[in-house]
């Protein structure tokens, strides 16, 4: 017997309301952190049954690992489609990540919680540690070409221990935000890759001295 095929329509339902649904948890993340996220308010943001929410995302966990999917704010394809240097920017969006501070704390509470191979986020931290360490690695060999980095230091290793340092450093000022994430990170940055010219840390004062909302 020939196996039926599922109309592509019905694909494109299914995708469009997978998208609305993270939408919704992303919202409800940015406006009243991950802890307010459940089943049934998503469905009601959703405009949709929860029945079809649990279809889609079974789990509490993998609803919120949908928001995060789909916020993605890892600047790859930015950078690879402009040429932009994450090395050069990552001060900028390490104070852009913490000004959305509830976003903040679910990434900071999902990437404990993937430690654990079965978790349903370990496989988007695979790939986001992943992406974000190729593109840095990749930098700074550019640096090194030019001058600006030690051209005896191990690109991937240097890059393996600056996101260590990002992620760090933004768990830390969750928790004190007194300090200037965006200026520890230029440093950090520095002082790992041996950098002969640093660019400006961001103007991250306001941050330093106050949490932002939402």
């Amino acid at each position: 017997m020939a196996k039926q095929v599922r109309p592509r329509g019905a694909y494109a339902k299914s995708a469009t309301r997978r998208a609305a649904i993270a939408q919704a948890v992303l919202d409800l993340v940015n406006e009243r952190g991950h802890r307010a996220v459940t089943s049934l308010e998503v469905a009601r943001r959703a405009e949709m049954n929860e029945s079809t929410v649990l279809y889609h995302f079974p789990t509490r966990e993998d609803l919120l690992v949908a928001a995060m999917q789909h916020a993605e704010r890892h600047p790859l394809s930015r950078i690879t489609d402009t040429g932009v240097s994450l090395y050069e920017i990552a001060a900028e969006h390490a104070v852009m990540g913490v000004a959305h501070i509830n976003y903040s704390r679910l990434f900071v509470t999902m990437q404990a919680e993937a430690t654990d191979p079965s978790h349903p986020a370990h496989e988007w931290f695979l790939r986001h540690n992943a992406g974000s360490i190729a593109v840095l690695a990749r930098d700074i060999r550019t640096r090194q070409e030019d001058g600006l980095a030690d051209p005896g230091i191990d690109a991937v290793r240097a890059a393996r221990q600056i996101v260590a340092v990002w992620d760090g450093l933004q768990a830390q000022w969750l928790i004190d935000p007194s300090f200037d994430i965006g200026a520890e990170l230029t440093a950090a940055m520095a002082a790992i890759a041996q950098s002969r010219e640093v660019g400006p840390p961001a103007e991250t004062a306001s941050l330093s001295t106050h949490r932002p909302e939402g």
